[in-house]
């Protein structure tokens, strides 16, 4: 080979170098003041959840997998709180940079998807700010007034946004992040109508996707379905709702950050309505049962009934209830029809008010 051609297949392995290959995503960048401490990266792929540990090397990190469709990865501190949220897919080649104590200024290059939703970030810092923290008071199930007062504004600002934006994923992606589950369900129906349609057909919607199912579907009675259930004592038990006034349902899994954020809500009705006929369960999904044991037997102050059901999301079970995302509270009457599901603690509280002391 002569050297022009030596030169030329130089440059042409150089090009190939840079951008993200087709089969694969790449994120990576600068993210300071970290303190040296890991990021986790949780997300979804084909065969499980995954979970990988970053550890930056002067602030740098980079991530490499491979996705043929669009998915989300929840990058999370070192102590499991949330940090920022990324959306890729093969090809994709994404920059970080900022502050790592200021995840809503962080910016991002590569995607035009995340390049809007972290503009809209940056626009609203302050606001997204001040309710994360107080929606962290508030997370053990006791809504704080000054959460309520941010949820109406935050809503407000979403809907905003969804007006000017019908036909941008990110609409999407603001509505599954800020008001499923948290506005009222005539609210959250109005501006899911004001979106192109055909944006509910993409891999980002699924979640948008599955609230309008479950919406016509709960709208029909359901049973619980017979539930046999593994105890910590290695025994297994078969749930029965018939044995008290109602029933109370957390399905979660020690292994998926944050389906545990519950537990308090768990445990103050417990506490309050133990005597009036009410049982609490939290069956947990785990691929592992080992992984549910050493979670619940390290935890001192769990006084309500846990529980572990073999094959998880799979059990025939689950998919007629219709449980995609964890946790997931229900609450069932002596006869095991289910009243309320996939609600929040304020709503499913008043479910368990109107079936105990009618």
């Amino acid at each position: 080979m002569n050297k022009a051609g030596a030169i030329l297949c130089f440059f042409a392995l150089l090009l190939s170098g840079c951008g993200g290959k087709d089969n694969e995503f790449v994120i990576e960048g600068t993210i300071n003041n970290l303190g040296g401490r890991p990021l986790y990266a949780v997300y979804s792929l084909d065969h499980g959840i995954v979970v990988d540990t970053l550890r930056p090397q002067n602030g740098f990190i980079t991530l490499k997998n491979s996705s043929s469709t669009l998915i989300p990865i929840q990058f999370y501190y070192f102590d499991k709180t949330p940090f920022t949220r990324i959306y890729v897919q093969d090809g994709d080649r994404i920059e970080l940079s900022g502050d790592g104590q200021d995840p809503f200024g962080l910016k991002v290059k590569g995607s035009s998807l995340n390049k809007d939703l972290f503009k809209f970030n940056q626009e609203h810092k302050e606001l997204l700010q001040t309710w994360l923290s107080e929606r962290n008071t508030s997370a053990s199930g006791w809504r704080t007034r000054r959460y309520e007062q941010l949820n109406d504004e935050l809503r407000g600002v979403v809907a905003t946004y969804v007006g000017k934006h019908k036909d941008s994923p990110v609409s999407v992606i603001l509505l599954d992040s800020y008001l499923i589950g948290e506005a009222d369900e005539s609210y959250c129906d109005s501006l899911i109508q004001l979106l192109d349609q055909s944006l509910l057909s993409e891999p980002w919607a699924i979640t948008l996707a599955e609230y309008r199912r479950d919406k016509i579907e709960q709208q029909s009675d359901t049973v619980l379905p017979r539930f046999s259930l593994h105890t910590l004592a290695d025994t297994i038990e078969v749930l029965s709702p018939d044995e008290s006034k109602a029933t109370v349902l957390c399905f979660w899994a020690a292994e998926t950050f944050g389906t545990d954020k519950f537990n308090g809500f768990l445990q103050e009705i417990t506490d309050r309505y133990d005597t009036l006929g009410l049982q609490v369960v939290s069956i947990s999904l785990d691929r592992d049962s080992a992984v549910w044991r050493h979670r619940v037997e390290s935890d001192s102050t769990i006084r309500w009934e846990q529980r572990w059901l073999k094959n998880g999301y799979l059990h025939s079970g689950v998919k007629r209830l219709h449980i995609h995302s964890l946790p997931h509270l229900l609450v069932a009457d002596s006869t095991g029809r289910v009243v309320a599901r996939g609600v929040l603690p304020d709503s499913l509280r008043a479910s368990i008010e109107r079936v105990i002391e009618p």
